[in-house]
């Protein structure tokens, strides 16, 4: 039973690992990229947007300590990088979702929808994109 329980645990853990490799790789191979191309120096966040098409997320500051977003097309390896300073806030954003009926926030990402940098934020079922240059709401997608 002993042996059955140890098996079972180091099995569950093993598939944990499993599961959390691609990010992992996808972090790696993503900042080794933003840092070849773009400004940025330190990364503070990662993550994957999938919108009409999926990217690589990644904020951080830049070689000067300026804010910064790098978002990397995982199809054809496009980049885009943007001053945050130039744009509407990861709070502000989300001030703005619940002013549009959001409850509760799960996550807020940096992502690229329609042609404009956006902010997507995840409230339960529902995802508010709210636009990084115009500071308006672009859509509502979900429940």
């Amino acid at each position: 039973m002993g042996l059955v329980l140890t098996v079972l645990t180091f099995s569950l853990l093993y598939i944990f690992e499993l599961s959390l490799l691609p990010k992992q790789e996808g972090q790696a191979e993503a900042l080794e990229i933003a840092r070849k191309y773009t400004d940025l120096e330190d990364l503070e966040q990662f993550a994957f947007y999938n919108g009409k098409a999926s990217y690589y997320s990644l904020l951080g500051q830049s070689k000067t300590k300026e804010p910064l977003a790098v978002l990397i097309d995982r199809e054809s390896g496009k980049i885009y990088s943007y001053q945050l300073s130039q744009g509407i806030s990861q709070k502000e954003a989300e001030k703005l979702a619940r002013e549009q009926g959001a409850g509760e926030i799960d996550k807020t990402t940096f992502g690229y929808l329609d042609g404009q940098p956006i902010w997507e934020v995840k409230s339960k079922a529902a995802y508010y994109n709210i636009s990084f240059k115009q500071k308006t709401m672009v859509s509502k997608e979900g429940l």
